[in-house]
């Protein structure tokens, strides 16, 4: 047999013995050819499989090559493939694809530290594409990932219509992203109030919008899809509103959250019963009072938010960072009131 042939049939042999994409480094090594000739003879293999019509495919991802069955017949043998992306892998890249553009801070903080070295390989397999910024990488996903999954398109709004399929997609602005993780919801963060060029793609892509009370009207302005304005002031609002989120967009999951607000409920309203009577001096600290059963009364102690800037007895925090879990938001208002007015 001609060397050349060797090399390739040696290439064929890889590509189905492997398992999993090689490199054209690793495919020149095996076949003894340089990288050049190895790509040569890969496209070449790749095009024969195709003018055969075969149900095998060799496909061209990132900077190697794989073989793997045709995206027409995947569904109908999914069954019986070995997986070649491990399941803690496969998380990992499904969470790349849905969230992105995403930094890898903002992947560890929802996978924890085994995420670099997922980065590292599906990097490696030319699935993402880790471009730095300061002190953290973006994270995106490749045209190699739209080939290796039969994707139409690599853009990011296609990737996530596949993952979603017939479920609603959410678009939260940054103060609701908490919650959107608590619900096991899958969304996107969206600035609808002052939007950017990248809000104003987002806001058409999404079929569902969180957002505060009373921006409806401003926000209006550049998107005409269905919103939900998330009251959250009070532990029992934020039970109504993770109620809502999650029946209006038929996902999610909010019994955890519910228990979890129910216990807390309970607990402090039990401590209410020896607290002093407060004087809210503003609507929120009403409804949190109310909540959480501590007597009103007009000689009370006075209690008011922090940002407010007025004389009180209770100053309670209001202007929190966006980035707090949205639970832990309204523990630290509950906790400042009972620990003030008992």
């Amino acid at each position: 047999m001609p060397k050349e042939l060797e090399s390739k049939a040696v290439i064929e042999a890889a590509l189905f013995a492997s398992g999993r994409t090689l490199t054209l480094k690793e495919l020149a090594d095996l076949s003894g050819l340089s990288e050049d000739r190895a790509r040569a003879l890969a496209d070449d293999l790749a095009s024969e499989y195709s003018r055969r019509g075969s149900g095998i495919e060799i496909k061209n991802i990132g900077e190697g090559y794989s073989m793997q069955v045709r995206f027409g017949l995947a569904s109908q043998v999914l069954s019986f493939a070995p997986k070649e992306i491990e399941a803690p892998l496969i998380r990992t890249l499904a969470i790349i694809a849905y969230k992105q553009p995403i930094r890898q801070s903002d992947l560890v903080a929802i996978r924890g530290n085994k995420s670099y070295d997922h980065v590292k390989e599906l990097e490696k397999r030319g699935l993402i594409s880790a471009v730095r910024q300061g002190r953290t990488k973006v994270l995106t996903t490749t045209s190699a990932f739209a080939d290796y999954f039969g994707l139409s398109s690599g853009s990011p709004e296609v990737v996530r219509r596949a993952i979603l399929k017939d479920k609603k997609l959410i678009g939260v602005s940054p103060m609701y992203e908490s919650l959107g993780r608590r619900l096991g919801l899958d969304f996107i963060v969206v600035n609808p109030y002052k939007p950017q060029e990248q809000d104003l793609e987002r806001l058409k892509e999404i079929d569902l919008l969180v957002l505060a009370p009373g921006y409806s009207e401003q926000v209006r302005a550049h998107y005409s899809g269905e919103m939900i304005e998330a009251n959250v002031r009070t532990l029992s609002q934020l039970k109504e509103s993770a109620e809502r989120i999650c029946m209006t967009a038929r996902s999610g999951d909010v019994e955890p959250l519910i228990a979890e607000v129910d216990a807390l409920l309970q607990r402090y309203r039990k401590r209410a019963e020896a607290a002093k009577p407060i004087k809210p001096l503003t609507p929120m600290i009403e409804d949190l009072a109310r909540d959480l059963r501590i007597p009103i009364e007009e000689g009370g102690l006075k209690a008011a938010p922090d940002s407010a800037h007025m004389e009180a007895d209770i100053q309670v925090p209001a202007h929190q960072p966006y980035g707090m879990d949205i639970l832990e938001r309204i523990v630290q208002r509950c906790e400042k009131i009972l620990e003030q007015a008992t």
